[in-house]
């Protein structure tokens, strides 16, 4: 996980996370334990590069929000929407705290493949994506298009910051592919593999359109009434691609089985 250089980083009191944690203010404040400050700071650029990136794309400003870096042995304490802890080393946005909260955890997960330069980053900024998009009520969706749309979103801020991505799709492209209907959770391998083809398929679309389809699919959604089904998904996806969207998605083979 990279640095970005020049950054200014100006350290505040402690509002939230376990006892003993410290915060670095900014447009999202970020919580750190004891001992990861350096982490919290490469962390808290990440974030700050990531909230300025949606922003342009998406046409909005950064939704109220706070990160907390938990150390692996407080992941209990994070808050969150279930009883029970989330997985160890696994980042997410919730809204059961106020201000809602990325939590991302000290060590990331290895089921997060590939394990890249890229890696960290791509995964911070997915989970700021989503925290962006539920700024306001999103339809029930189908899983592919829920994920699709952080997916492409992370890869079109490494492309707005100049992030390598090559090496990373490049290890994606030799793995096994999905059609975009694939629904199991249960899996963790598998949902791996369905979260890469996404990122695949939302870095092609922004190389070929542009991220301005994405502010438009955005505000497309929150604009929709009822639920979004698998038709009406790929009906907003093609018109928000634009010109040649359709059958643009026809080609990809993403879309050529159920």
């Amino acid at each position: 996980m990279g640095r970005v250089e020049g950054s200014a980083v100006k350290e505040g009191g402690t509002r939230g996370g376990p006892r003993g944690y410290a915060r670095l203010e900014g447009a999202i404040p970020i919580v750190y334990p004891p001992g990861l400050q350096e982490r919290a700071a490469e962390v808290w650029d990440l974030l700050e590069t990531g909230a300025s990136a949606l922003s342009e794309i998406l046409l909005v400003e950064p939704p109220e929000l706070e990160a907390l870096l938990v150390a692996d042995e407080d992941r209990e304490e994070a808050p969150r929407e279930n009883e029970r802890p989330y997985p160890p080393g696994l980042p997410y946005f919730t809204r059961a705290s106020r201000p809602p909260t990325l939590v991302l955890p000290q060590t990331l997960s290895p089921d997060f493949r590939p394990r890249t330069d890229a890696t960290e980053a791509l995964v911070a900024w997915h989970e700021l994506a989503h925290a962006f998009l539920l700024r306001d009520p999103m339809p029930r969706s189908p899983a592919w298009l829920r994920e699709l749309m952080p997916q492409a979103l992370s890869a079109a801020v490494a492309r707005k910051t100049g992030l390598p991505l090559e090496e990373h799709l490049e290890r994606i492209r030799r793995g096994q592919g999905l059609a975009v209907t694939y629904q199991s959770r249960a899996d963790a391998e598998g949902q791996m593999a369905f979260q890469n083809l996404l990122l695949a398929l939302g870095a092609a679309a922004v190389d070929e359109f542009g991220d301005g389809f994405l502010g438009r699919l955005a505000h497309a959604l929150w604009r929709e009434q009822g639920i979004v089904d698998e038709r009406r998904a790929e009906e907003l996806l093609a018109a928000s691609l634009g010109p040649g969207g359709r059958d643009w998605l026809g080609s990809r083979p993403e879309f050529q089985e159920g």
